[in-house]
């Protein structure tokens, strides 16, 4: 933990009960903004409002040929699409007695130690529900369930989103490929945009494309996606590795920039009122997710079992 945080937990100075609550805000909030997680990975849109509504062009009006002092053509609009999403409220609680913070004494902060826990538990909570929450358990919609069913966000015509059936086949480079292509190609009849810019699947899958890309003789490159940050790429796109996900049959690409995570509140320190000898406190944050743009996802292949 880097020693401006360690400092920020620091609850010996005799002024720590007016500069907890400002020091230990910024020190969650510092310590998720330096974590490697799905977290650090897309947009934060701060969000005044309970819901957030999005609204995607479907569809572009028609252009047709004539000649020469012919009729102009009919009258077209473009058609567009409009989805909600909601807020979701995540806490963490942590407790530690005052018998413990005084037996740790100097040897360590018993008390820190329980905060930094209790961060690092609500960033990775937060990093893969990004990635795979279905909204079912009062938390936010992930990449993966929007995809696979606010296809109106992707396709002209709605229906099934952009997956690409890999068959119950090995996982190869083309079938990447063509995963890359289908994002490119989610906005339907719609606006074109830059299709996928980044990807996110579980660390077996990434061992098995970095194996794919050796056996091609292919360089592995990597990129910095936020500060330490650092991942490896394919065709120039970062491939991003989800610790908590472990469905090794899946990819999913989409577009960083339009992947926003809405801050309703960031995360907050606040501690409980006292009823026994204890420090009692809670870390909160509330959140929605919109997953905007272009995305796909490659589903049903497989990798060797011992990767």
């Amino acid at each position: 933990m880097p020693i401006d945080i360690r400092k920020a937990l620091d609850l010996s100075s005799s002024a720590a009960a007016y500069l907890i609550p400002e020091f230990i805000d910024g020190a969650v909030r510092d310590f998720a903004s330096k974590s490697p997680t799905m977290y650090n990975a897309v947009n934060k849109r701060p969000w005044a409002t309970q819901t957030y509504f999005i609204r995607k062009r479907l569809s572009l009006p028609t252009a047709s040929w004539s000649i020469d002092g012919g009729p102009l053509p009919s009258a077209t609009q473009g058609t567009f699409g409009r989805v909600s999403k909601s807020m979701s409220y995540l806490y963490t609680r942590g407790e530690v007695t005052g018998p413990m913070i005084a037996a740790a004494g100097s040897y360590f902060d018993a008390l820190g130690l329980s905060i930094e826990e209790h961060q690092q538990a609500i960033v990775e909570q937060l990093s893969t529900d990004i990635v795979t929450a279905d909204g079912t358990a009062n938390n936010i919609q992930g990449i993966l369930n929007q995809i696979e069913t606010d296809s109106v966000l992707y396709t002209a015509a709605g229906g099934a989103g952009q997956v690409v059936d890999a068959g119950g086949a090995y996982l190869t480079l083309n079938l990447i490929d063509k995963a890359i292509d289908a994002a490119s190609l989610a906005s339907g009849t719609g606006v074109a945009g830059p299709g996928a810019t980044a990807a996110v699947t579980t660390r077996p899958v990434m061992r098995y494309i970095n194996s794919l890309l050796q056996a091609q003789q292919q360089f592995v490159n990597t990129t910095e996606i936020s500060a330490g940050f650092r991942v490896m790429t394919y065709d120039g796109l970062p491939l991003i590795v989800d610790n908590h996900w472990g469905d090794n049959t899946k990819i999913l690409f989409f577009d960083r920039g339009r992947a926003n995570l809405l801050v309703h509140q960031d995360f907050t320190y606040e501690e409980l009122a006292k009823t026994k000898d204890s420090v009692d406190y809670f870390i909160k944050g509330y959140f929605g997710f919109a997953l905007e743009g272009a995305a796909s996802e490659l589903d049903n292949f497989i990798i060797p079992t011992d990767i």
